[in-house]
């Protein structure tokens, strides 16, 4: 009854609206298909869920500057932190208007680093998984696939296409999520091609810091906690001990290191909860870009976050700082193919100050590079034209 309720609380007007929408739009866009089809033109729509700052933007951005005559277009809100760079780059649709709907149901490939990158989630997921209609989506991935993660089993999204990162990643996903070899492309990530190592030129040493979120603290804006009981989670408390830690705060002031701590898009409500008394620690925006980080600073500090695999792709240190990873593996994700004491890019710790330690050692130089090295098939600047490649052979 409880999952019920909170189902009926995540329904919105546009839910509603949907069925309504679909049907006035379903003849326009049969006809805009076959003006498409007469003029010999193939339709790409990219999105990721109304921002730009992920895979959906890194392709996009390939197709246009080195593609620019394909029929391609990106959907974005208006208000998104990355809109400008997108406008730039042209062809774009408001996220989730008519026009966004439209050519969603005219395109050819839809594509999207999110499962969810449409119109109307719940429509589509009905559309497309319940129904097994508009079979032409492409996912590009959010990030490296290391665990069970059931959310994209075949049966529960029944993509055209699956982007890998890695063959690791490609052949357990080929085993255990129902996906057939035409349905995966081993390509590497869109944005792994606009990483470079930039510290070398910063003035300082730079940690940032991301934890990933929990599903138990509130999987959507309509089921959070309040303030005040969030500062009651474990989760809260770690990661407050961390970046407010007499020993950790000492070291990094007399080292004069910035430190960076970007919060989960699902902590928006909490942003304000996360303050360090330390002038050198900083609660970074959501709508910053999030790949500057990557480059700029000298290492990560994580929990299960797939960010580690970007640090490690440019054989940066990363430290997994896991309190909760009984409690993790039994309510939010099992482990796959990836165990982090054996196959991570940095050491495993369970306390703020085993962190420290971690920290001190890797800034004298990372002892985890063979295994950045042999994660990784491939690396270099080709990820967006071997996915560009492999999409055009199929379509």
């Amino acid at each position: 009854m409880a999952r019920l309720v909170s189902a009926m609380k995540q329904i919105k007007l546009r839910d509603i609206l949907a069925p309504v929408i679909f049907l006035i739009l379903l003849i326009p866009s049969l006809a805009f298909r076959m003006i498409n089809k007469i003029k010999g033109r193939k339709l790409w729509l990219i999105a990721e869920q109304g921002e730009a700052r992920d895979n959906g933007y890194h392709f996009y951005k390939y197709v246009r500057t080195n593609h620019p005559l394909d029929y391609c277009f990106y959907a974005i809100k208006k208000e998104s932190a990355g809109y400008e760079k997108v406008s730039k780059l042209g062809n774009t649709i408001k996220y989730g208007s008519l026009k966004h709907w439209l050519y969603y149901m005219s395109a050819n490939l839809n594509i999207s680093s999110q499962k969810s990158g449409n119109p109307c989630p719940i429509f589509w997921y009905v559309m497309h998984v319940i129904f097994g209609l508009y079979k032409n989506r492409v996912f590009l991935q959010h990030g490296i696939t290391k665990d069970d993660s059931k959310w994209i089993y075949q049966d529960k999204t029944k993509f055209k296409y699956f982007v890998c990162g890695v063959k690791r990643e490609y052949d357990y996903i080929l085993k255990k999520f129902g996906y057939k070899k035409e349905n995966l492309l081993l390509t590497g990530f869109p944005r792994w091609d606009d990483l470079k190592d930039t510290s070398k030129n910063q003035k300082n040493k730079s940690i940032l810091i991301m934890p990933t979120w929990r599903n138990w603290l509130g999987g959507d804006r309509n089921n959070m906690f309040k303030v005040a009981d969030f500062k009651n989670t474990e989760f809260y408390k770690h990661w407050n001990e961390l970046i407010n830690g007499k020993e950790f705060v000492e070291y990094v002031e007399k080292n004069n290191i910035k430190v960076y701590f970007y919060p989960h898009i699902n902590m928006l409500d909490y942003i304000s909860a996360f303050k360090s008394k330390s002038k050198n620690i900083k609660v970074v925006s959501i709508n910053e870009e999030l790949q500057e980080y990557f480059n700029k600073c000298d290492m990560l500090i994580t929990d299960y976050s797939s960010v580690a695999f970007d640090f490690a792709y440019l054989r940066k240190p990363v430290i997994y700082y896991q309190f909760d990873v009984k409690e993790y593996r039994k309510k939010q994700l099992q482990e796959g193919y990836f165990k982090y004491e054996r196959d991570g890019f940095g050491p495993v710790v369970e306390d703020a100050n085993a962190v420290v330690e971690s920290v001190k050692k890797a800034m004298s130089g990372n002892d985890f590079k063979e295994r950045c090295d042999k994660f990784f098939d491939k690396k270099d600047q080709s990820n967006c034209e071997r996915i560009y490649e492999k999409i055009k052979e199929q379509i």
